[in-house]
């Protein structure tokens, strides 16, 4: 089932795309806005997503390892987490205090997601509309 769903939206994927990029009234720009929407989304959920990630610099941690002072974030352990989808990372301490890690990164990612999703929709809704449009 799970690949039958992928199949459908990359049909569906393509169809919206062949609809923005034949589209009468869009100016090239706006049709080719997502060409550069869609790989800056998946670089900031990328970038979100190793946000909690100590690997490179371990003394450097956004979560460290050691409890920090009390009364500074948060007391006891802390654990770094990052969820997928929504993207988002943060510290989660014991005493259940969170701070976010890449909020900024977060806000782009939001704002290109759904570019993409406008101009992708809007390339959707004129093939619908028109699908002779789609033969040219």
């Amino acid at each position: 089932m799970t690949l039958l769903t992928v199949f459908v939206v990359l049909v569906v994927a393509r169809v919206a795309l062949r609809g923005l990029l034949v589209h009468p009234l869009l100016p090239w720009w706006v049709r080719t806005a997502v060409f550069w929407a869609l790989p800056l989304c998946a670089l900031t959920w990328a970038v979100i997503m190793v946000a909690d990630d100590p690997v490179l610099f371990p003394d450097t941690a956004p979560c460290p390892k050691e409890p920090m002072r009390e009364g500074i974030l948060g007391d006891g352990e802390v654990s770094g987490i990052s969820t997928p989808f929504p993207p988002r990372a943060y510290c989660q301490w014991e005493d259940g205090t969170v701070y976010d890690l890449a909020p900024g990164t977060t806000f782009l990612f939001w704002i290109f997601f759904a570019l993409t999703v406008v101009l992708l929709g809007a390339g959707l809704w004129h093939a619908l509309r028109d699908p002779r449009s789609l033969l040219r």
